[in-house]
């Protein structure tokens, strides 16, 4: 599959000024400081188009990114630890909530997870939220370039309790081929209404 080009559109504080074209999306969500922002721009063939940050709670709304492939990615704020004030996180997980439930042009998920801590409590929580909702997710286990390979294979069984596993690096760029087949999947036979 072709690399994504992928251009920052705006943010939305909460549900407010989303895209209204009808277009797919795909949100992008995991605890804070898990590597989203890294793994859009390694999706963006590494070109930085997302703000990264070593402080956690960086995204603080719904960022909304274009793509050559005609979806939207929606980069979540990240859930867990953050330094944000405690009211604007109990405002966060209301509209991320809803976003996920209620948002029709949504075609699916990406559940980040640090593949050196799998399983955590709240990654769980996310995980069967996100199976109630009824649309495709998948687990992306990141900074898998930080294991060994039987550690790695270790952390990928033990995720697998949470739905499908990509193990993928914003470094080497292992597993990006895989999520990219899998956006495609999900944005197009989802997106033709069935």
């Amino acid at each position: 599959m072709a690399k994504l080009h992928i251009q920052f559109l705006k943010s939305c504080p909460g549900r407010t000024g989303l895209p209204t074209d009808g277009l797919p999306e795909v949100a992008f969500i995991g605890r804070s400081n898990v590597g989203k922002s890294s793994l859009i721009n390694k999706l963006n063939s590494g070109k930085k188009v997302a703000r990264t940050s070593s402080r956690p709670g960086c995204t603080q709304y719904i960022n909304i990114y274009t793509t050559n492939k005609n979806f939207y990615i929606a980069d979540l704020p990240g859930y867990g630890f953050a330094k944000a004030p405690e009211r604007l996180r109990r405002q966060w997980i209301g509209w991320i909530g809803g976003y996920l439930r209620e948002r029709q042009p949504l075609r699916g998920t990406v559940l980040l997870v640090d593949s050196r801590h799998p399983c955590l409590e709240n990654d769980l929580s996310m995980a069967g939220f996100l199976r109630e909702g009824g649309k495709p997710y998948i687990v992306a286990l990141t900074k898998s370039d930080k294991l060994k390979r039987n550690k790695l294979a270790q952390a990928i069984r033990i995720a697998g309790e949470m739905g499908p596993v990509i193990p993928v690096s914003s470094v080497d760029g292992s597993g990006i081929n895989e999520l990219c087949k899998w956006l495609a999947t999900a944005t197009a036979t989802l997106s033709a209404g069935s």
